[in-house]
């Protein structure tokens, strides 16, 4: 009778194991994000039309992003444009947690393509802001992204990350910057 408990017992364990195996096999997956990246911006690098209905399909202009990333989940090159928002820099003595005078630009829109090593992409869309030190010509950002899908190992991807950095103007007018930065968050698989 003991014997017959103990296998009715080993039975009922595997037979729960078994239960939750399809369940893990299709949980979702996360992804940590701890990027560092350097590479360029341009300030009106982009002309598109304007593709709001309620416009009448003007022209508008974009910055122009491109930079080299590495860290997890791996290397990457990362292309954006976007910083759409009113478009109207606003002067403040405080910007980021930073004092001075500063323009302000509210950035609504940050479109961003992650292209990594093994040719997996990770699309991100977010908002944020851009603090241009008046007195250096310096700048510094915080972008909120939400991750939108993807190919390869990133299909289908969602999840959250938090972009900041700096830029140091290379151009004479300002329009071209050196920017460096991390990415911090977590991409979620499914």
């Amino acid at each position: 009778m003991k014997i017959k408990n103990i296998s009715v017992g080993i039975a009922g364990v595997i037979l729960l194991v078994a239960i939750g195996l399809p369940r893990t096999a299709v949980a979702d997956r996360e992804i940590k994000m701890d990027l560092r990246f350097a590479g360029g911006f341009v300030a009106s690098g982009i002309v598109h039309l304007d593709l709001d209905p309620m416009a009448t399909a003007d022209t508008t202009t974009s910055p122009l992003i491109h930079v080299q990333a590495r860290g997890k989940p791996g290397r990457a090159v990362i292309r954006g444009f976007g910083a759409g928002g009113d478009g109207i820099p606003m002067e403040t003595t405080s910007c980021l947690g930073s004092d001075g005078l500063f323009l302000r630009i509210m950035a609504d829109e940050d479109p961003l393509l992650f292209t990594f090593t093994d040719l997996s992409l990770l699309f991100a869309d977010g908002f944020g802001e851009i603090c241009i030190d008046l007195t250096t010509g310096n700048s510094e950002f915080r972008f909120d992204i939400t991750f939108i899908g993807g190919r390869g190992r990133f299909e289908g991807a969602t999840g959250t990350a938090v972009i900041t950095g700096e830029a140091v103007p290379v151009s004479a007018d300002g329009s071209f910057l050196a920017e460096t930065g991390t990415i911090v968050g977590t991409i979620i698989v499914p």
